[in-house]
């Protein structure tokens, strides 16, 4: 009988000693890529290392600082929304992040009027909306085909002389265009 407990008591043990050498936890966590541009609806997929690649549980948690900017699943980011987001993956007691930003890029601009009559010295303003509203580049320029016939600055057109001119507003990112035709009539 004494035998018996202590064989058990030596098999108990050992097998205790075989479960902690198997046990191997993460040592560190590390992702693809540290940061990540993006348009809204865009997705990217981040890529995580888990070392030891025998760590006993090598699972991954992702997490994302903003879910209104940027989701995350199994590390494929989707671009919400303009803003920045970081994203975390944990595995263990490790983490690494990645930094996302996501753009609201230009899709278009328009013109308030696409054709106008105007005397020769009188002037009128276009007003100029582009679109989607608040992207990241809201920039645009203005341009006329016959400065003789019409001049435009900021979107105030000023007839100079009998003929027609195109007046061109584009913006700065996807050289989007919208126009306006310009009469211009002489005076007396």
């Amino acid at each position: 009988m004494k035998k018996s407990v202590i064989t058990n008591a030596l098999a108990i043990c050992v097998i205790g000693i075989m479960m902690v050498a198997c046990n191997k936890p993460v040592t560190s966590i590390s992702l693809d890529k540290s940061s990540v541009l993006l348009n809204e609806g865009e997705n990217a997929t981040l890529v995580s290392t888990v070392l030891p690649e025998n760590a006993t549980d090598p699972s991954v948690t992702w997490t994302s600082s903003d879910g209104s900017v940027a989701t995350v699943t199994a590390g494929v980011v989707r671009a919400v929304s303009k803003g920045e987001a970081t994203i975390t993956a944990t595995a263990g007691e490790f983490s690494a992040t990645c930094k996302v930003t996501v753009y609201r890029p230009v899709s278009g601009i328009t013109l308030d009027q696409s054709a106008v009559q105007l005397a020769a010295g009188n002037q009128i303003q276009l007003e100029a909306t582009i679109a989607p509203a608040d992207p990241n580049e809201p920039a645009y320029t203005w341009s006329t085909s016959d400065a003789k016939v019409a001049t435009v600055d900021n979107g105030v057109v000023k007839g100079v002389s009998a003929g027609r001119a195109v007046i061109t507003v584009t913006t700065k990112e996807g050289n989007f265009t919208a126009t306006c035709t310009v009469d211009v009539q002489s005076v007396g």
